[in-house]
């Protein structure tokens, strides 16, 4: 892989400089100050996250883009928190990397409206687009051969989002209905109906938003934004709203009430990615996959536990099944409510949406309404946006 970036990028005028693991890239740092630093997810020794803490020691300054194979919206939470500018989805193709590159060093791209992503150009082997990258890469770390301009992540999240731009109806059968529900936040890691009103959890702006659907659309009424609270999962119990929050490892209480008040804090052992309550217990799934039914008392007693194969990082209980969905793959999992959550059903999204994972799900009515990171956008489909899968 490092072969491949090298090339891609020096193509273009870049100076690159190699490290086959974290302290070799910290020491790098320290000596020539990178301009940008390519930093893949998992190395051997030291994690990419712990790299990054070290990176950041040395020049809290240098842009960072993560490299993942996970597409796990955890992962983007937790490294974003720490301080990375941007992250790769792998396996990602070459004008997808050179246009992030370009962002950083060069400048932010604007564009008056969508285009369709360029193919690789030939002069350069692509990065597979089909089989996955080793996940063992190690970190690239680049400095362009002119210096460039920096820009803060805003800016960089504005080019995504000036490429949203897409409204579709799809009337029909039931099963068959289709809508899309355009400027709302790109980084939505929850949705959770409640009364009517649509709360939505905005991971990067650590906010939290309400809406009501009607037939023109989506309409936000509030806006709750909860500082140092890192969302990954919301649930709504009467008058409390439950809020994960991954990265400080906790579950908080919160009134559903001007300013979203915290009632309590709640320690969560690991990282809690979804919240469900199903009018008697609040259900918590943790990235290892450990399913854990909590009464929502004052301490929030586990009363049975489950762990899940898939490790899914949203979860949604109905009268019938427990749905799961696994935000890196795409894949939604249908659960038989038996004692031991059995498998029922694995199905994928009949839309698809290349590089933007799917980060958060619900249902309402029959309606599946779900999110993917990276876009403005929310979706209501029927049931025939899912497509059963043999598994």
């Amino acid at each position: 892989m490092r072969l491949a970036v090298r090339n891609v990028l020096k193509l273009r005028g870049y100076e690159i400089a190699e490290a086959g693991d974290g302290p070799a890239a910290l020491a790098i740092a320290r000596e020539s100050r990178p301009d940008l630093v390519l930093l893949d997810m998992r190395l051997p020794g030291m994690d990419g996250i712990e790299v990054l803490e070290g990176l950041k020691k040395i020049d809290d300054s240098v842009p960072v883009v993560m490299i993942t194979g996970y597409g796990h919206i955890q992962s983007a939470v937790d490294v974003m928190k720490l301080g990375a500018s941007e992250y790769l989805q792998k396996p990602f193709e070459n004008a997808q990397l050179v246009e992030t590159v370009k962002r950083f060093v060069h400048g932010p791209v604007r564009r008056p409206a969508p285009k369709p992503q360029p193919r690789p150009e030939p002069e350069a082997a692509p990065l597979p687009a089909t089989e996955p990258l080793p996940e063992a890469a190690p970190a690239p770390v680049l400095s362009p051969a002119k210096k460039g301009l920096f820009f803060p992540l805003a800016a960089a999240l504005a080019v995504l989002l000036a490429a949203v731009g897409v409204y579709r109806l799809a009337s029909g059968s039931q099963s068959g209905y289709y809508r899309e529900y355009p400027g709302v936040p790109a980084n939505i890691s929850s949705l959770v109906w409640s009364g009517g009103k649509l709360f939505a959890g905005d991971w990067l702006a650590q906010s939290v938003y309400l809406y009501s659907a009607d037939k023109d659309g989506l309409r936000q009424e509030q806006a709750f934004p909860l500082d140092k609270t890192h969302i990954s999962g919301l649930a709504a119990a009467g008058d409390v709203l439950y809020v994960a929050d991954s990265w400080r490892k906790v579950i908080e209480a919160r009134r559903i009430a001007p300013g979203l008040p915290l009632i309590a804090t709640f320690p969560a052992p690991g990282k809690v990615s979804a919240l469900f309550y199903d009018g008697e217990y609040l259900w918590t799934c943790d990235s290892s996959g450990n399913a854990v039914l909590r009464r929502p008392d004052s301490e929030l007693t586990p009363a049975v536990s489950f762990r899940l194969p898939e490790k899914p990082d949203q979860i949604f209980k109905d009268k019938d099944h427990l749905w799961t969905a696994v935000s890196s793959t795409g894949k939604v999992y249908r659960h038989k409510l038996d004692d031991s959550l059995s498998l029922d059903a694995v199905f994928t999204l009949k839309t698809a949406r290349p590089g933007y994972p799917l980060s958060a799900f619900a249902w309402r009515e029959g309606r599946f309404w779900f999110a993917r990171d990276g876009l403005g956008v929310v979706f209501e489909a029927g049931k025939g946006e899912l497509v059963e899968r043999p598994e």
